[in-house]
């Protein structure tokens, strides 16, 4: 019988890590994971995976000397190399000039084409070719070629074709128990035992549409969808904005005065207040999706992080103001993202806990650091970092929400912008 295929995953997020070990697994493979460069070097070098998935931005070795190491090692240098980057196409692209990267996936990204593209490098047979196979094979004394494809039929249809059949029937159970009706409210509960993460999941894979508000102590949301993606979402929360007009505003595309003019006409026209910023030329159409996109992933990583309270699915149309967003995000997309986030989140919390800690600026190796590029919110805190202005400071000039500006310091420490000051000097 053939060997089994291994894929060795070197992610320094706990949620990819995971993520890609029960995908794969299920898929047939034989994963190993590692949550730095060091630890994925040492595995790679033991058990000489398939096919090796690395990251562009981890801890102490980053994924550009990963794979130079790699590439550079006689017994390695054969193995095929899939990139996970946050950072941006341009990033694969010079990995697949210098290091022979066959592939890269940008986080968030899908499952099911991980596992494709996986299948694609590795040139496994695909189950419809496998189907076809069976299905011309003479009928005769079982053998072991014969078992072995009845066992992947089987997979294959307890994988995919079940899954359409139990999901058919769970939403059809759960309409004659009441518990999911055809108007008003859908379901409703108390996120004692349930995560936002465990709903928006339900909802993604029944493809429910309507508004999914949160209620907890510290946050208020509303979470619009469309047969199970997101449309648009808004967070209410303590010492947090999240409105479109105020973005626009510190990126310089408007000032205020402005917004008030904006404001009575679009209720004058009864339209959004976006399409009027477009129709008098302030954004054009697709900045103002880009900005729309930033407010709702943003608002779906705070509420993802909400443990206590109430959520309510109401069937509710998509209103006025919202109405001409043309993006619609993937449940398992925007899920992944943010738990990401929050693990990175967590671990920077731990990490700068006082405020008073000052953040420096660091020269590094230019070779190691020029496929980096950093996002609108990176930029401005790293242009805030100047050795003198402590945490909390550029947390209040950065306008932006403690946690984040944390997490994105402890993104700016990984990739070797910036340290904390050592006060002992």
């Amino acid at each position: 019988m053939e060997e089994k295929k291994s894929v060795l995953v070197i992610d320094d997020s706990p949620t990819v890590r995971r993520l890609a070990e029960i995908v794969l697994s299920q898929a047939g493979y034989e994963v190993y994971t590692a949550d730095d460069g060091d630890e994925g070097l040492d595995i790679a070098k033991r058990v000489h995976p398939s096919i090796i998935l690395v990251d562009f931005v981890m801890p102490r070795m980053n994924g550009y000397k990963l794979c130079k190491i790699i590439r550079s090692d006689p017994d390695l240098k054969h193995i095929p190399l899939i990139l996970i980057t946050a950072k941006g196409e341009d990033v694969g692209q010079t990995f697949e000039e210098r290091f022979g990267v066959l592939h890269y996936f940008q986080k968030p990204f899908e499952p099911d084409d991980l596992v494709a593209k996986i299948d694609e490098v590795l040139g496994i047979e695909k189950i419809e070719e496998e189907k076809a196979v069976f299905s011309s094979a003479t009928v005769g004394a079982p053998n072991e070629n014969f078992l072995e494809m009845m066992e992947k039929l089987l997979k294959y249809y307890f994988e995919h074709e079940l899954k359409v059949l139990v999901k058919n029937i769970m939403i059809e159970v759960l309409k004659e128990t009441e518990v999911v009706r055809s108007g008003g409210l859908i379901f409703s509960g108390e996120l004692k035992n349930l995560s936002i993460a465990d709903i928006l999941q339900f909802i993604g894979m029944v493809g429910l549409s309507g508004r999914l508000s949160v209620i907890s102590s510290n946050l208020n949301a509303e979470i619009y969808l469309d047969k199970g993606n997101i449309v648009f979402a808004t967070v209410s929360k303590p010492g947090y904005r999240n409105f479109l007009t105020d973005r626009l505003i510190e990126a310089g595309k408007i000032k205020v005065e402005d917004i008030r003019e904006c404001l009575t006409d679009a209720k004058k026209q009864n339209l959004p207040i976006g399409r009027v910023l477009v129709q008098k030329g302030y954004i054009t159409e697709d900045e103002l999706m880009t900005f729309l996109r930033q407010l709702t992933e943003d608002a779906i990583f705070h509420t993802l992080a909400v443990n206590g309270g109430h959520f309510y699915l109401e069937d509710t149309p998509i209103p006025l103001n919202i109405s001409d967003i043309k993006f619609r995000i993937p449940m398992s997309t925007i899920i992944l993202d943010g738990l990401r986030k929050l693990d990175e989140s967590r671990v920077a919390a731990e990490m700068f806990k006082s405020n008073e800690m000052i953040p420096v600026r660091l020269i590094t190796n230019v070779e190691a650091l020029e496929d980096i590029s950093l996002d609108e919110k990176e930029l401005k805190v790293f242009s805030l970092v100047d050795g003198k202005t402590n945490l909390g400071e550029i947390i209040s000039k950065s306008r932006l929400d403690e946690l984040e500006v944390k997490r994105i310091c402890y993104t700016l420490q990984k990739i070797g912008l910036m340290k904390i000051k050592d006060e002992r000097r």
